[in-house]
């Protein structure tokens, strides 16, 4: 039994997996470039990092990990973590000014516009060394 190889156009029929190996493409040259700066990645200052952090409270989080399981409308989520819309609006606000959720708004039949809500990353690694004086 032999193995084939995969290659990205093994992917190029799924859109998600389309897009996702064009970015893990880009990536790679990146990192084979050495570049400066690496596409799809934020890198925060300790300054930046400890506002991130004060910012990424509980209930975001919570948000976050929600968003994460599928696209969800605003209402959608406001029911998974049992608080008032507004509220979890105002959140996924902050969400997005931190660059870890987009919101597209798309057409609620018969409603106008609701908000959708998904994740920009599924990851998010920090890497901190402590320095003692």
């Amino acid at each position: 039994m032999s193995k084939q190889k995969m290659t990205v156009d093994d992917f190029k029929h799924d859109a998600v997996l389309s897009e996702h190996a064009r970015k893990s493409k880009e990536l790679a040259r990146a990192l084979d470039a050495k570049a400066d700066s690496l596409p799809y990645t934020r890198v925060l200052t300790s300054y930046e990092f400890e506002d991130f952090l004060s910012q990424l409270t509980p209930k975001r989080f919570e948000l976050l990990r929600l968003a994460s399981k599928g696209r969800r409308s605003i209402a959608d989520l406001a029911a998974a973590a049992h608080r008032d819309p507004s509220a979890v609006s105002k959140d996924v606000s902050r969400l997005t000014k931190l660059g870890l959720v987009k919101v597209e708004l798309v057409q609620n039949e018969g409603h106008g516009q609701k908000k959708i809500v998904s994740p920009v990353a599924t990851t998010i690694s920090i890497n901190a060394s402590i320095v003692t004086g």
